[in-house]
């Protein structure tokens, strides 16, 4: 009997040597398709090795000077969130209609015209043209990417799979931090477009997604390649059928009424709620403004090499992430990274708080000393020379103990899962517009936490402003609780 069709073959079991070739491929594939996530982290990346050079060396690729305001380094990372909202109702539409693979094929062309603006510069204007234009190619990536990745491999192992695009967010993170160690500004975008490129390439030599083409009613070749990634044991014909049924009846129907149906708009919502807990904990703040983050903390360590640090801690977590997410769940992985970030931004918070209690303290005895009643904490610590005591050179290592053990957790669960559950919530048929909306959502929650950086510093100070995230995460741990549902080894129709 045919592994395409009937029931499965119990004289044509697969043995698990072939088995386990078959996963090691599929493994391989979404490696492959996630190179398109390293291309993304670097352009999130972009602004700590940019504004730290352009601090010490202010000029470029032609020699002139280009300064930069404190407005212009937020736009930096905003004006990439402003440009995923549109990138990700492209996106949507894309992957609907021409499908996953041809969709990420066909951003190279973008990604050269985005990143040669910022290359070229020679002016902020142009620069933050380009980081616009990036962010459109941004948001794209991520739907068809992550749409991709979720479709391709076995349910067993789907959840672990899943989490290899944050591995590869996070080497794209760490090459870009280290990139900026040895290159000027206007070098890292051409390494940038390297890595996009090669994601290109390797798609052409990749499968399109069997699920997009059940839908768009080519079962045959939908066959073909679920023999290859299911093995010979799998009942082809019924994983066809199921998603079939899951999506039949609704083609004819506009996209707008399937997505406003009640069901529809609770997961909708359910999505949306859990990108503004992963935005407003300070997340992508985080991965935009590390370095400055960073400085602002009063340590006196290399910036460059904390952020470094940092962010392959952030790795060390994926790897966790990747062990559990099949074991223990989606929900069970957000409510342990929300607690643990909760309690590194609480820690730091109250760390600038008494940075600033002393520094209070220390001046009141000396006559001629005179503090600024708007100081914020970060201020307060840039104006104090580092204590000769032992205490506080261990104090010095708080910071960055806090940070990386932030990134660490926020791989477990609070980087990840939303952007699984964006996909795996919703019917083959609506999944890239539902995804795109919720990614939509997610750019306009990115754009405002970056962009209201430095205003919520200056209003809450820095120790105020980690309070602020800590409360979040908190809420973050009991909506989880509540209103999540399990999506671990259920099968995606």
């Amino acid at each position: 009997m045919s592994a395409t069709s009937g029931p499965k073959n119990p004289f044509n079991v697969e043995m698990k040597k072939d088995r386990r070739l078959r996963l090691f491929i599929q493994v391989l594939m979404v490696m492959g398709a996630s190179l398109g996530h390293s291309a993304i982290a670097i352009i999130a990346a972009f602004p700590n090795p940019a504004i730290t050079d352009l601090r010490k060396d202010n000029t470029t690729i032609y020699g002139n000077a280009m300064p930069l305001s404190t407005w212009q380094m937020d736009l930096m990372g905003s004006l990439v969130a402003a440009g995923t909202m549109p990138g990700t109702l492209l996106g949507g539409w894309l992957v609907a209609f021409i499908g996953r693979r041809t969709c990420m094929m066909m951003l190279a062309a973008p990604y050269a015209l985005s990143w040669s603006l910022v290359a070229f510069a020679a002016n902020p204007t142009v620069m933050l043209i380009g980081r616009f234009l990036s962010g459109i190619c941004y948001g794209v990536t991520t739907v068809a990417g992550s749409t991709y990745i979720i479709e391709l491999p076995d349910l067993p192992i789907r959840g672990a799979l899943a989490a290899i695009p944050t591995i590869f967010f996070g080497l794209g993170l760490v090459l870009t931090v280290g990139c900026g160690m040895v290159m000027r500004w206007f070098a890292i975008p051409f390494v940038a477009y390297a890595v996009m490129l090669l994601c290109c390439v390797i798609m052409y030599f990749l499968p399109e997604s069997p699920t997009y083409l059940v839908v768009a009613g080519k079962e045959d070749e939908a066959a073909e390649i679920l023999k290859d990634l299911r093995g010979p044991d799998a009942d082809i014909q019924q994983e066809i059928k199921s998603l079939q049924d899951c999506n039949g009846g609704k083609a004819d129907e506009p996209v707008w009424r399937l997505l406003l149906q009640r069901d529809v708009v609770r997961l909708l919502a359910i999505s949306m709620v859990l990108f503004f807990i992963q935005n407003f904990s300070g997340l992508n703040v985080m991965y935009f403004n590390t370095t400055r983050i960073f400085l602002a903390s009063g340590s006196t360590f290399d910036e460059n090499l904390a952020t470094i640090l940092v962010f392959l801690l952030k790795l060390g977590g994926t790897f966790v992430a990747i062990y559990y997410l099949d074991r223990i769940g989606r929900r069970v992985c957000m409510i342990l990274s929300l607690s643990i970030m909760a309690a590194c931004l609480f820690t730091m918070g109250t760390y600038l708080t008494m940075g600033t209690y002393l520094h209070i303290k220390d001046n009141s005895a000396e006559p001629n000393a005179t503090i600024s009643s708007n100081a914020s904490a970060s201020d307060l610590l840039e104006q104090t020379d580092a204590p000769d005591s032992q205490e506080g050179k261990t104090n010095e290592y708080l910071p960055l103990v806090c940070l990386t053990v932030y990134m660490f957790a926020s791989c477990i669960g609070a980087h990840p899962v939303p952007w699984i559950i964006s996909t795996e919530y919703f019917p083959t048929i609506i999944r890239g517009q539902a995804s795109s909306l919720c990614v939509m959502v997610c750019s306009l929650f990115n754009f405002a936490v970056l962009q209201l950086y430095t205003p919520m510093q200056e209003a809450l100070t820095m120790a105020g402003l980690y309070w602020f995230y800590a409360t979040v995460s908190i809420l973050g741990v009991f909506f989880c609780l509540v209103f999540v549902n399990e999506t671990n080894q259920k099968a995606v129709g």
